[in-house]
């Protein structure tokens, strides 16, 4: 178990803000609170906040197995060693699981590399390199905090050498940072993949994964919803029964910030605009049917306002979300890249199909709407990546029909 933890406190007003704390205690770590308060005051999501505390608490599992005392060292004038920056760069390049565990005393195979001095990380112990870059730009920002604070309550005794020191720190850093690919890779599924995939979610499909009814019917849900509407897991995680308008066929997207109601570790967060949604009768059916005889089967059910519950009742997590399709990626291999964004590349690439031959400004605003993207955002050309390759590949082989000839 790591010797920190990180812990979302919530204000009486439903503001909630990550904090670094003890494992053993549960007290707080004075420095990083300063900082997630830092943060805070810049007005920052409490998603990115918590993104912050988590490098945070990177940076000091590493400063706790070396005993490094950041308070210490800054009144020597110091900061942090050549040998604790590459433990740092390391550690925010590796996952969790390829990690020694501290209460068990299970060492993994990248652990005993490491310490035989012969360590080359493998793509299953890495990290993705924007997962680095990320942590490693957080550790960046709180140790320039810190070195800011420690100035101005006249920590360090010789000032200069500090500040040289803290430069000297955060450069060796940032060379550590990883090259991060400039477009994402994700694509959508071949047109061919839809029907294989709502046979293999059908309720009733034979070699259907799920044992329980419930959570057979909750997540043949799920899965149309995310691709019929293109939204986020968080976006529908967050979705409550009032957002919810049968009669008319609507659904709401909303945006809310610190919702109260929301008692998850990691809150289910609407990263774009709020809109409203339509939905066809074969998904008002479904909608139906599982508010109606699905959801109430459930213990918990009624005391939470939210659409998508647990097997229990509350509201579901986002990782089981993530769960529900890594076992479809077990249960089925052919859907290997298979994930909740996934659905919303795919939903883009069938939405840019269906608009050819419109007027391009026309289809990018409404694509913005739909997606909960600003009237000016370009983000359309990453979500239809494998649509452009289509249309790419067709006209090249046309080309090449014409010049063959």
């Amino acid at each position: 178990m790591s010797e920190y933890a990180v812990r979302l406190v919530a204000f009486g007003d439903g503001e909630r803000l990550p904090l670094l704390v003890s494992s053993s205690t549960l007290l707080g770590d004075f420095e990083a609170a300063a900082f997630a308060l830092h943060l805070r005051g810049q007005a920052l999501k409490t998603k990115t906040i918590d993104s912050a505390i988590r490098a945070v608490q990177l940076l000091y599992e590493v400063l706790h197995e070396k005993k490094v005392s950041l308070v210490e060292r800054a009144r020597a004038g110091e900061l942090l060693r050549q040998s604790e920056v590459e433990a740092i760069s390391d550690r925010c390049k590796t996952r969790k699981e390829a990690l020694a565990d501290s209460s068990t005393g299970v060492i993994s195979l990248a652990v005993a590399r490491r310490r035989k001095g012969r360590f080359t990380r493998s793509k299953v112990e890495s990290v993705r390199s924007k997962t680095a870059v990320i942590r490693l730009h957080y550790i960046i920002v709180f140790l320039k905090h810190f070195a800011g604070r420690a100035r101005l309550q006249n920590l360090p005794i010789k000032k200069s050498e500090f500040n040289q020191a803290t430069e000297l720190t955060l450069n060796a850093l940032r060379l550590k940072k990883p090259v991060v690919p400039k477009k994402s890779d994700r694509k959508g599924l071949p047109q061919e993949a839809d029907v294989r995939l709502f046979e293999v979610t059908n309720v009733d499909f034979p070699g259907n994964p799920w044992k329980s009814e419930f959570v057979r019917h909750r997540n043949q849900l799920v899965v149309k919803l995310l691709y019929g509407l293109g939204i986020r897991k968080g976006e529908l995680l967050g979705v409550k029964l009032e957002d919810i308008n049968l009669r008319n066929g609507l659904i709401f997207i909303a945006k809310r910030t610190d919702d109260e109601d929301d008692d998850r570790g990691r809150p289910a967060t609407t990263k774009t605009l709020s809109r409203v949604l339509p939905l066809n009768d074969e998904m008002v059916q479904l909608l139906l049917h599982y508010i109606q005889h699905v959801r109430p089967t459930r213990r918990l059910a009624g005391y939470n306002p939210y659409l998508i519950v647990s097997d229990e009742g509350n509201e579901l997590a986002l990782n089981g979300i993530d769960y529900l399709f890594s076992s479809l990626r077990r249960a089925f291999p052919e859907f290997v890249q298979l994930s909740a964004h996934v659905l919303r590349h795919t939903i883009n690439d069938r939405f840019a199909k269906l608009c050819e031959g419109m007027e391009a400004p026309l289809v990018q605003l409404i694509q913005n709407y739909l997606m909960g993207w600003g009237k000016g955002s370009q983000t359309s050309q990453i979500y239809t990546k494998a649509y452009i390759e289509q249309k790419a590949n067709e006209v090249l082989t046309a080309l090449q029909g014409k010049v063959y000839k």
